[in-house]
């Protein structure tokens, strides 16, 4: 379908060729996570150790310093689940959850830091970094993590 006025281009991919490249820089794996912010808070409420069994206490005091707690709660959470996602991990793949932190760097937006088990994790795709970006809307927290 053609919408008025708008031209349609064809760019040819050469067969075989990744689409990002291959260079060191290159990305390994994406992810995305979307988490409800009721059903987070929800199992928060009801299992208080939670909090601290996912989250690094550096997390918690950010987390806890906002108006709404469970939206950033929710948002590194799903930073968390999309992480694995991108290196092809599930919640039981051998990532501790504390050690796929996000936190907030002056000047910066969220960034990722990681422990022993998430760093083997991005080592193991050849990856040498990871992206964040966070969103919440409403009742909804979103991720989208690239490792490169």
């Amino acid at each position: 379908m053609a919408w008025p006025g708008v031209e349609r281009i064809e760019v040819p991919l050469a067969a075989g060729k990744p689409l990002f490249g291959t260079g060191a820089g290159d990305v390994k794996g994406v992810g995305t996570d979307i988490v409800a912010i009721e059903r987070l808070a929800r199992s928060i409420r009801r299992r208080p150790a939670f909090l601290s069994a996912v989250f690094s206490d550096e997390e918690r005091l950010y987390c806890e310093a906002q108006a709404r707690p469970e939206q950033h709660y929710a948002a590194r959470f799903a930073a968390k689940e999309a992480f694995l996602k991108a290196v092809g991990r599930g919640v039981f793949g051998g990532v501790a959850l504390r050690d796929i932190e996000v936190v907030r760097e002056a000047d910066r937006g969220p960034v990722l830091r990681f422990g022993a088990t998430a760093t083997d994790a991005l080592s193991a795709v050849g990856a040498v970094e990871a992206l964040v970006s966070l969103s919440h809307d409403g009742d909804i927290a979103l991720a989208f993590v690239v490792v490169k």
